[in-house]
């Protein structure tokens, strides 16, 4: 079955959360799960991010994870507010992963990573998440 793990995870970029949200992703690469992780901006107080391609590529991801294979778990990280993701010393930019946009879709694990415009595009997204 489909997991979808902590929607609010990373939520800010700073302290506690960011390093929360990638520990998350580092506990989990090594199970036995087809981890996939989302960077995305962090949605406004209407629930809308102030990201367009974000905005674009939400529905596709949703649609697409539905028919990822069993024990896959999807988690979507928060990268704070337009200002904060902007700051060179967001946590997420100098973390392991070296984010440099969003959203960001990656196979933790594996170098398989889908940047931007490439996150609304349902063919990319679906390789992506086909079983190797």
């Amino acid at each position: 079955p489909l997991m979808l793990i902590a929607a609010e995870i990373g939520l800010g970029s700073s302290g506690i959360n960011a390093e929360y949200g990638l520990r998350a992703v580092k506990e989990y690469q090594d199970s036995s799960l087809h981890l996939f992780a989302l960077f995305t901006g962090t949605p406004d107080e209407n629930g809308k991010s102030w990201c367009p391609d974000c905005v674009r590529a939400d529905p596709v991801i949703e649609e697409a994870i539905q028919n990822a294979p069993e024990c896959s778990c999807l988690i979507t990280a928060y990268v704070g507010d337009r200002v904060t993701w902007k700051d060179r010393n967001n946590n997420f930019r100098k973390s392991d992963l070296q984010l440099t946009s969003v959203p960001t879709l990656i196979k933790v694990g594996t170098e398989k990573r889908l940047e931007e415009g490439q996150c609304s595009n349902r063919t990319l997204v679906e390789m992506l998440f086909e079983e190797d």
